[in-house]
């Protein structure tokens, strides 16, 4: 009786573990290249952004005709399963932006706030 017991705990273990360590392989990875969208009062502004998995957080360049390429600073993704939201800001010609967006499989919404104006901002991933 205590060798059914032992199996059935041990059984239970296992399976925990296998269900734990699967939750972390669905968390959603935003990694990829990402063609961009951002409305301003001028027009909109088109380019890519590069996303790479770094250590425990993401590096992320925006690459724009205007600015050059932008290295994001304070990159915060919390992952969900099928998306996940990131903030991270910029220094634009000694002016901070400031994203806010949200991913949902290979597409990514949000605004970005530069210089007091929201310029929303809309992405799909190549």
């Amino acid at each position: 009786m205590n060798l059914k017991k032992s199996m059935a705990a041990l059984l239970m273990l296992v399976a925990m573990v296998s269900f734990t360590a699967m939750d972390r392989t669905l968390a959603y990875d935003p990694s990829g290249t990402w063609t961009y969208d951002i409305e301003t009062p001028d027009g909109a502004i088109s380019g890519e952004m590069e996303v790479e998995k770094a250590d425990k957080s993401y590096k992320v360049t925006v690459v724009t005709d205007d600015f050059g390429d932008l290295e994001l600073e304070d990159v915060e993704f919390e992952a969900k399963k099928d998306g996940g939201s990131m903030t991270a800001s910029v220094d634009v010609q000694g002016v901070t932006a400031e994203f806010e967006v949200d991913f949902e499989g290979d597409a990514m919404s949000g605004v970005i706030i530069y210089g007091g104006e929201e310029l929303p901002i809309e992405a799909e991933r190549d």
